[in-house]
Order: structure tokens, then C-alpha cells, then sequence
């Protein structure tokens, strides 16, 4: 008998081949590859290749080609059925044994894939069927294409009717995970009924469940998903892991949050690379899943306190895990937003500003425990480094924990050594940075770019006084600030002596030239500008304050729409689409 296919496929999900041949042959990166001497002939240039992402090795001078299955059988000369069972116990999975029940697994496998296949078909169905909830999709700002891309369906008001799997009997629709039994009325129901539907896909886009979200308000959980079933493991699947996996030839980086539309927020602002937990914290399966396509994974999690919290679990967790050449890295968001709610508040460019803030796990850990310290005693001190010296034994890789090790120690000298700095706690610094960002609308950040531009080029502004005398500011500071500049271009003759940046600091505009030098998008290339680029750079700003000022209005429009549903906001959210259409046309 042959092993199952799905069997195989996981044991190569779990193991990269790059671990298996390392234990044989010395590897050395090389981009996203791994090259060594050739096991298979003898050579004094490295001719042998290993992919990851692809799950194979390549021997240029001898030609063999294989996966981590006939690596084992061709040099550690072992028979197939014992290079999976050797591969197996480093998956960590139960060895397979050949029995009459292996054909009843493959059996039940295929009728899984089967109920699941028509659940999404169906839900997806009802969803383009019911206008209302298609509204509330595209009130959440979820596009056709977004739709389209992550399958998007509806339960429906009552959820699948039984006799849509005539060809199944109960014992495997209630395995499936779609359906449970109602014991009081003895019958089969739809366990996510009246909810919006995110089929969740395995790396190979095959479905293997679904999370709903509740749009009634009588419900307990806002949010459920598939129970684990045979073939549903959440610690080991990460929703759209499917899409996200191709996007690692633009970056090393994968996003990791906790929820469907924190991943679709990000990936329809341009973030592709993310991947969402289902419901579970995140494991040392999920670390070696992301690693396969991405070193460089970043945990965003939620700006509340219980977001905090999970982050600090989860980097004390997997550090155990830490290997040479890939990292883990974590940014909490500001306090009330979670990754959806921040792209849809305050856009990518507010978004790509935290990314800044972002901190490895190391620093992560001590900043962590460094927050918890109540004084500077001697004994506090004491139970700091041991907090962090039991962390370090928890590194499985010996290397990864030397440097741990030391890296901890230079740490803690460095904070209690130097006086100036003992009391600093960066992630104060993140969160002063990330309240002062969220503290202004995207159309807002754009306005502070505008006035840098008129900062840093005041001559050629004189000679173009309407275009600053025509602008008007939504920031209240920058408004008053433009007033000035008005006022001194009227009055001021010559500019010879003139110093404008101490005039406006006496006239007690220091903090708002400070947020302009820090928040200004074209800082450093948009001073001492010709007349043509200055128009330019002008025309451009002026053209995405105005862009990003209809999409906050959309914004407000479509929120009060889904807050009291009557015709003048409808018309309203209609009038101001029309206008960003047109806009775009222009």
C-alpha cells in the first residue's frame, strides 16, 4: 500500500529539506537558497542546491534531483517506508501503520473534502444572492476583488439545509465540522447559521474549514470556527498562508495577527504577506510554517492590555525555538485598535510609520520584564537577570542560546551602568510615537508634507503668494501657521536678514515645526527646489490631500450608514464614491 498522499504532504510541510541535508552536508545561504559540496559526486565548488520554498534539492554535477523523501533513500540508504517513518518522528507525527482502517481514513478524507467543497460553493452562493449582506461587505470596505480572492460567502439565515448532502449520511456531516447535532429536536444543523463565512485554506488551497462571524446580536461568540476534526489542525494551518506564501520574493517579512479581517485589511491596503492564527496562540508549528517561506515573521497583535499580554506569552514561548538566520519580531499597536481598525481609520502610510516601532524578540523580552521592575535594588536587579538567564535555558539551539546569553547580559550592564539611560523604557518610546501618530488623520500627515514644502522653499512662495493664500488647512495648527506665513509675505519687503524659522519659534510655533520635521513624508527631498519641481511637488500633495479627504468622508459616510440605514446618508456615501471615481479619472 501507498502512503496517503495528505500524509506525505504534511511531513514535508512540517521538515525543510535544508534541516535534513544539513545533518549530511555542510550548507551555506545563498539568497533564499542553500549550496553545498555534492553528496552524490566529488567536487571542489559547490554545485549542490536546496530550495525550501520548493521542497527540493538539485545536484548541478551529477544531476539527481529529489525531495526530503529520496534524499534519505539515495544517501542514508534507507528504504521509503523507513525515510518517512524517520521523517515522521521529526514532524513530530505518529508513525502511519498500514491497517484495513488506512482505506477508511483515505475514504473519510475524500467525503471531507467533498462536503467542504459544496459548503463553499453554497455559502459563497448565498452570500451573491443576499443584497443586504453583500451591503454590509462593501460597507466594511471589502472590494469584489477581496471578495473574490479570500471566497467570502454567507451561512445563510438559517445556515445549509441537510438535503444539500444527499450523498452523505449524518455520521460524516457531523465530522465535517459544518453541522451538529440538535439533540432536542433531533435533527442536523448548520452550526455557523446567519454568519459571514472566510473559508480557511490549507497551503495548497484546498479548503479544510471555515470561520464565521455573527451579523445577528443574539449570538455568544462574535466570532467561531471549525471544530478540529481529523483533518483540521489550527495549531498547524495559518488562514491565508495560501496567498501569502508567493509574496516572499518582494519581502522577508510575514505579518501575524489574530484575526480574518485584520489579514484581509492588510492585504487589501497592499500588505499581501500576512497571516492570521485561527482562534489559537501562536505555536512553534505555526513559527516553522511561516520560516518555510519568510525569515523574518512580525507579530501585530492589538494595542489593549490582553494584546500585550499574548504578545509577552508568545515571545517567551518560542524564543525556545529561535535557529541561526531567521528571526521573530513584534509590534504592538496603538491602545483601541487592532490591525483592521488601524488600516481602516488611519491607512497604509500611518500604518507603515509603526512598522518603524517594530522591536526583534529579544529586545522584546527585556523591555517586557524591564516594565515589571519596581526598583533599582540590588535583589530586584538580581531577579531581573535570573528572569532573563532561565529564559536563555529555554534555547534549544546552543549557538542561538550563547548569544542569547550575552546579548542579555550587555543588555543589563548597559541599563544599569549608564545613569542617563537607566530609567528608559523603549517601549514608553513606542507607545509616546504611536499615540502621536494615531493623534492625526492620514489627510492630516499629507498637510504636514505641504507645509514642509512651503517651509523649505519660502523665496519661491513669495513669488507664488495665491497658491498658499487659496489653501486651506484642516489641522487647526497648521492652519494658524499658514495665517502667519500669509501675513509675513504681505507685509516683509525683503527677506535679506530675515530669519523665518526664529520668527515663527517666538510666535510659539516650535511644537508644531517639530510634528511638521517629524510627520513630513518628502523630508529631505523637497528643499531649495526650481520653480517646475516645487509646481510639481505642490500639484502632487495638493491632489492626495484632497483624495485622502474624500476617503475620510467615505469613511464617516459609510459608518453612519451601517449606524442608521436611510436614504440621505445612502445618497450621501453614493455622491461621495462618484466624486473619488471621478477624481481618480482626472
Amino acid at each position: 500500500m501507498k502512503f496517503p498522499k495528505e500524509y506525505l504532504e504534511e511531513i514535508k510541510q512540517r521538515v525543510k529539506v535544508s534541516d535534513i541535508v544539513g545533518a549530511t552536508v555542510q550548507l551555506k545561504r545563498r539568497g533564499r537558497e542553500f549550496v553545498g559540496l555534492s553528496p552524490f559526486s566529488k567536487e571542489k565548488t559547490p554545485s549542490f542546491t536546496i530550495n525550501d520554498e520548493k521542497g527540493f534539492y538539485h545536484c548541478f554535477s551529477s544531476g539527481e534531483h529529489g525531495n526530503i523523501f529520496d534524499f534519505l533513500v539515495k544517501v542514508e540508504k534507507l528504504n521509503f517506508g523507513d525515510a518517512v517513518r524517520k521523517l515522521a518522528a521529526k514532524a513530530g507525527m505518529p508513525v502511519f501503520k498500514f491497517t484495513k482502517e488506512n482505506i477508511e481514513v483515505e475514504n473519510k478524507r475524500k467525503k471531507y473534502d467533498e462536503i467542504l467543497t459544496i459548503a463553499l460553493q453554497h455559502y459563497q452562493k448565498n452570500f451573491f444572492d443576499n443584497e443586504i449582506v453583500k451591503k454590509y461587505a462593501f460597507d466594511r470596505g471589502l472590494t469584489q476583488e477581496i471578495l473574490s480572492t479570500f471566497k467570502i460567502g454567507y451561512s445563510g439565515d438559517y445556515g445549509l439545509n441537510v438535503s444539500l448532502f444527499s450523498n452523505f449520511n449524518q455520521k460524516e456531516l457531523i465530522e465535517s465540522g459544518i453541522f451538529f447535532h440538535d439533540e432536542k429536536n433531533n435533527k442536523l444543523v448548520d452550526r455557523f447559521k446567519n454568519r459571514l463565512m472566510f473559508p480557511i485554506f490549507d497551503y495548497n488551497n484546498k479548503v479544510i474549514g471555515f470561520g464565521g462571524r455573527a451579523l445577528g446580536q443574539n449570538y455568544l461568540a462574535k466570532y467561531i470556527n471549525s471544530p478540529e476534526t481529523e483533518f483540521f489542525k489550527k495549531g498547524f494551518n495559518l488562514y491565508n498562508l495560501n496567498n501569502a506564501k508567493t509574496e516572499n520574493k518582494q519581502s522577508s517579512i510575514v505579518f501575524v495577527v489574530e484575526g480574518y479581517m485584520d489579514a484581509i485589511s492588510l492585504y487589501q491596503a497592499g500588505f499581501k504577506n500576512v497571516v492570521a492564527t485561527l482562534g489559537t496562540a501562536m505555536t512553534e508549528s505555526h513559527l516553522n510554517l511561516v520560516w518555510r517561506y519568510f525569515n523574518d515573521p512580525l507579530v501585530c497583535f492589538d494595542g489593549d492590555r490582553s494584546g500585550q499580554n499574548a504578545a509577552q506569552k508568545i515571545s517567551e514561548k518560542l524564543i525556545a525555538y529561535m535557529k541561526p538566520n531567521y528571526s521573530l519580531s513584534f509590534l504592538i499597536l496603538p491602545n483601541g485598535f487592532d490591525p483592521d481598525s488601524f488600516i481602516r481609520k488611519n491607512g497604509r502610510n500611518n500604518f507603515e510609520i509603526l512598522l518603524d516601532q517594530k522591536i526583534d524578540i529579544g529586545n522584546f523580552i527585556f523591555e517586557n520584564n524591564l516594565q515589571n521592575l519596581q526598583s533599582t535594588q540590588p535583589e530586584e536587579r538580581a531577579g531581573f537577570e535570573k528572569r532573563l538567564m532561565d529564559t536563555c535555558l529555554l534555547i534549544q539551539d546552543s549557538t542561538v542560546k550563547k548569544h542569547y546569553i550575552s546579548f542579555f547580559k550587555n543588555r543589563i550592564f548597559e541599563q544599569f551602568s549608564n545613569k542617563k539611560n537607566k530609567n528608559i523604557k523603549p517601549l514608553n518610546k513606542t507607545k509616546e510615537l504611536t499615540r502621536k501618530i494615531t493623534r492625526y488623520s492620514s489627510f492630516e500627515l499629507k498637510e504636514f508634507s505641504l507645509m514642509y514644502l512651503f517651509l523649505n522653499n519660502f523665496l519661491i512662495l513669495r513669488n507664488q503668494f495665491d497658491k498658499l493664500s487659496l489653501i486651506n488647512f484642516h489641522n487647526k495648527n497648521l492652519e494658524e501657521l499658514r495665517k502667519v506665513l500669509v501675513n509675513i509675505l504681505e507685509k516683509i519687503e525683503t527677506f535679506k536678514d530675515f530669519n523665518l524659522l526664529k520668527h515663527l519659534e517666538e510666535n510659539n510655533f516650535s511644537q508644531i515645526i517639530k510634528d511638521i520635521n517629524e510627520f513630513s513624508s518628502i523630508k529631505g527631498i523637497s528643499e531649495n527646489l526650481n520653480d517646475e519641481k516645487f509646481d510639481n511637488f505642490l500639484n502632487d500633495l495638493i491632489e492626495q490631500v484632497n483624495n485622502l479627504k474624500l476617503q475620510s468622508k467615505l469613511n464617516d459616510a459609510e459608518e453612519s450608514l451601517s449606524k442608521n440605514m436611510n436614504e440621505a446618508h445612502y445618497n450621501e456615501l453614493l455622491s461621495l464614491k462618484d466624486q473619488i471615481v471621478a477624481s481618480k479619472k482626472v
